[in-house]
């Protein structure tokens, strides 16, 4: 791991506890829609707090080591040095920036939420940060192309006068559902598979703070990587495991079923040949370019 990766992975921790004890004044902020990239107010705050009380991990951490799905790292000296410089609003970021954001990521670019400009010994670096909020639990995520599974999120819930935090990778926020697109799928996203991945995953145990992999994280990659091979298996399972319907059963499962039978009446009727035919042609029109 770079120094920046092992950084983010305390300092987001540690940024999670910090936001607890500050929950008074989150409650008071404004929080406009159900997802947090809409809401000024929360943006605003999270910089000036980041900027004037937060900027770097606490001298007096807990935190002696960090594991990372099996690798130990005990020298913290170098990222205790590292400090957040500027907290960069949407607005607040250049062209020049906006160019280094597009290199680094092979997903399509959208503005961050939050963009931290870290300093260490006169060097910087950028790293990009999601907000999500809820009144309930899960909401739509990014667009799937906008997605970065690494990026890291701030989620936080919020119900009358309670509210609860936890930050982490995007990646262990999603919950594996998405509904059938009209346009480009956004898997949803949840508080409680973030903070369920983190009680889980995150441990800290004799002042290491350890991330363990999650068996599951290949099933949402899979599903952030080629989304329409993923629904197209949930379809087929859909055809040919289910003997009864649902209550709610989303109006395109049936939609489906008279599309297979229509597509098999027509298809039963081919020659060998023109089956053969057939199915070349319609992978020779399927794009590598699954967006």
């Amino acid at each position: 791991m770079q120094n920046i990766q092992k950084f983010m992975c305390i300092y987001m921790y540690k940024l999670e506890e910090d936001l607890m004890n500050h929950k008074d004044e989150l409650i008071k902020v404004s929080f406009q829609s159900d997802e947090a990239n809409t809401d000024r107010p929360l943006k605003e705050y999270l910089k000036q707090h980041i900027e004037k009380s937060f900027s770097s991990i606490p001298e007096d951490t807990d935190i002696t080591s960090l594991c990372f799905e099996g690798d130990t790292f005990t020298d913290l000296q170098a990222i205790k040095q590292i400090r957040v410089n500027r907290v960069l609003l949407p607005e607040d970021i250049s062209d020049e920036l906006k160019e280094t954001i597009k290199a680094s990521k092979s997903s399509v670019y959208t503005n961050p939420d939050l963009y931290l400009e870290l300093k260490l010994d006169n060097e910087l670096s950028y790293e990009s940060i999601e907000l999500k909020s809820t009144k309930n639990d899960s909401i739509p995520g990014s667009s799937i192309q906008q997605i970065v599974p690494e990026e890291w999120v701030i989620f936080i819930k919020h119900t009358g006068k309670n509210i609860s935090i936890t930050t982490g990778q995007y990646i262990h926020a999603i919950n594996s559902k998405m509904q059938f697109p009209d346009r480009s799928p956004r898997p949803q996203v949840s508080f409680k598979a973030m903070s369920g991945w983190n009680k889980d995953n995150r441990i800290v145990k004799s002042n290491a703070l350890c991330y363990e992999k999650d068996d599951d994280d290949n099933n949402k990659r899979a599903l952030i990587s080629d989304w329409q091979d993923v629904l197209s298996k949930r379809w087929i399972d859909v055809l040919f495991n289910a003997t009864s319907t649902k209550a709610n059963e989303p109006w395109f499962n049936n939609n489906m079923r008279k599309f297979i039978l229509s597509f098999l009446a027509k298809y039963e009727n081919l020659t060998d040949a023109e089956k053969k035919e057939f199915k070349e042609r319609v992978e020779s029109l399927i794009l590598s370019d699954t967006e």
